[in-house]
């Protein structure tokens, strides 16, 4: 499957029959979709038990993505907001959301990771083929 062009529309792709195909991210809109849930609940979850990640948290997750894509040089980062039509705003926001996952993650760690192993096991659904008869 080729990449498809990130400037797309949600609407575009689920109303497709190329919902399948990899976005420009390398992931389907369906993946997409569900980390942009997992934000959303994130967001509201910590709102709920009262979690904020601190400046320092947001510098933190900023500069370990940064690290990660090879952004660490201002100009490059901001070459690369252009590039990809994302605001600085945006940027923040996803940053902000990042941090708040990680926030989320800790505080769940323990079932989260009781559910790990039945996740696993129910994914490799994906690699029977089907009994012909």
């Amino acid at each position: 499957m080729k990449p498809r062009n990130s400037n797309r529309q949600a609407e575009d792709w689920l109303g497709s029959d190329q919902r399948d195909d990899l976005t420009a991210c390398g992931e389907t809109i369906a993946v997409v979709r569900k980390k942009a849930l997992l934000r959303i609940l994130a967001r509201r979850e910590a709102d709920r038990a009262n979690l904020h990640p601190t400046d320092a948290d947001l510098q933190a997750t900023s500069e370990q993505f940064r690290r990660n894509f090879g952004l660490t040089d201002g100009d490059e980062l901001d070459r690369w907001l252009d590039a990809v039509a994302l605001s600085r705003d945006g940027y923040a926001r996803a940053m902000r959301d990042f941090a708040v996952v990680r926030l989320i993650e800790e505080l769940y760690a323990g079932e989260v990771d009781g559910l790990v192993a039945d996740h696993i096991a129910i994914s490799t659904a994906r690699f029977r083929r089907p009994d012909s008869d």
